[in-house]
């Protein structure tokens, strides 16, 4: 973008000189808005043969005169001109879209509702092209077009979220037309290439509708319901003691909040190994060869307290595997580690594996299960959820996923007061 409008909105708070508009450039934008004063004061000259500015002289006290630049009407028109029109492109560094929220709040220009909608209908383009980018890298078996997409897809993810600060701030303002709360959900908890396609598929059939996945465990989703940063939450948990999946921790976690159980699917949960399994792994007990390199699940993830369940049953030693402490945030990222070669096998669903191309060993069946607050789930936010997963079309692809079982797919399982 020309910095020239960056600088009509500094000169719209009042008079400055060359050296004021210079550094306020940078303290306000960054270090990507340096400019020279060479540059700057080129492009003063063309704001001024334009009619945008004026120059006087003001005498120095105790040093040589300076040019004093003051905003023209002419000006003033350019740059509402310029605030009024949504930025449809994402770039970084000099982000127009960051200058025009800041300057189009301090004039409180009534466009500045419509500018921040157009930058989330851009980031959500955006999102969906990294996804497709991260399939295509995961069918080519390409860990480090993977990485780059998934990287990309993190940061859209983060500046979506920290969008939506700024659609509350912007609300406040009065600048702009708030999104109804019926059109959004937050689901925290569990990986799922399932709840991935609902996300999508609801973006398909209901455009007007925001649901954002978050993919961050089933323990921190559930601490998540609790703290009232989520609406629903993807869990996968077993009660040793029981036997049971869920319901205990429910119970447990969300002692003040009413919440009803939700069947998404039943999945086949396993061992992750290298195509062809070059390491004849076969078993729970090959983990601790000292040949064999393994990477886990973060603490919190279902996946991970489900091989500590089966491990301990099998009397195997969990501190015993080497690697066992070493990390990843996703099925997607164990997969990945395992394909790039700096892992021989690791915890994930047979969806994945087959995704990956690689190898599975099974460890058994489990359940996943949305976790819906009561007041959610009576209220008319869910109703295009619960619509969409009963859908034949969605049940039908989401059935095709390898290892998974949607017999009982939208079925309440639990009903918690």
């Amino acid at each position: 973008m020309s910095i020239a409008h960056a600088v009509l909105g500094l000169l719209a708070r009042g008079q400055r000189y060359g050296y004021q508009l210079r550094r306020e450039l940078e303290d306000e934008f960054g270090p990507a808005w340096r400019i020279d004063f060479g540059q700057l004061y080129r492009l003063l000259s063309t704001m001024k043969r334009r009619g945008w500015v004026v120059a006087r002289i003001e005498p120095g006290e105790q040093g040589p005169d300076r040019k004093v630049y003051a905003l023209t009407e002419q000006g003033g028109e350019e740059l509402r001109r310029w605030l009024s029109e949504p930025s449809t492109t994402i770039e970084r560094g000099r982000d127009e879209f960051l200058v025009k929220l800041r300057f189009g709040l301090a004039a409180g220009v009534v466009t500045t509702g419509e500018l921040v909608a157009a930058r989330r209908r851009a980031l959500e383009s955006q999102r969906e092209m990294y996804r497709t980018l991260s399939q295509a890298a995961q069918s080519a078996r390409d860990v480090g077009q993977w990485l780059l997409a998934e990287a990309g897809r993190c940061e859209t993810e983060a500046s979506l979220s920290w969008l939506g600060s700024s659609e509350a701030l912007v609300s406040a303002s009065r600048a702009a037309r708030p999104l109804p709360a019926t059109h959004t959900l937050i689901a925290i908890g569990s990986d799922d290439p399932v709840l991935d396609l609902l996300a999508r598929c609801l973006a398909d059939r209901y455009p007007e509708m925001r649901f954002s996945v978050q993919p961050v465990g089933s323990l921190s989703g559930l601490l998540a319901l609790q703290e009232r940063r989520a609406d629903l939450a993807g869990i996968h948990l077993l009660d040793i003691d029981s036997g049971e999946y869920n319901v205990p921790f429910v119970k447990h976690l969300l002692l003040e909040e009413p919440a009803v159980l939700v069947n998404l699917a039943y999945r086949e949960q396993g061992l992750m190994v290298a195509a062809a399994n070059p390491k004849g792994i076969r078993d729970l007990r090959d983990l601790i060869r000292a040949d064999v390199r393994f990477v886990n699940r973060q603490r919190g993830a279902g996946t991970r307290l489900l091989l500590y369940h089966r491990l301990r049953r099998a009397g195997v030693n969990p501190q015993a595997i080497p690697g066992y402490d070493r990390e990843a945030p996703t099925h997607n990222a164990v997969a990945a580690a395992i394909t790039s070669g700096t892992a021989d096998v690791g915890p994930g669903i047979r969806a994945v594996a087959q995704a990956w191309g690689l190898g599975f060993i099974p460890l058994g069946q489990e359940r996943f299960d949305l976790v819906i607050t009561r007041a959610v789930f009576d209220s008319p936010r869910l109703h295009a959820l619960l619509e969409m997963i009963h859908q034949a079309e969605f049940r039908q692809a989401a059935a095709a996923f390898s290892g998974y079982d949607i017999t009982r797919m939208g079925e309440v399982i639990a009903d918690i007061r």
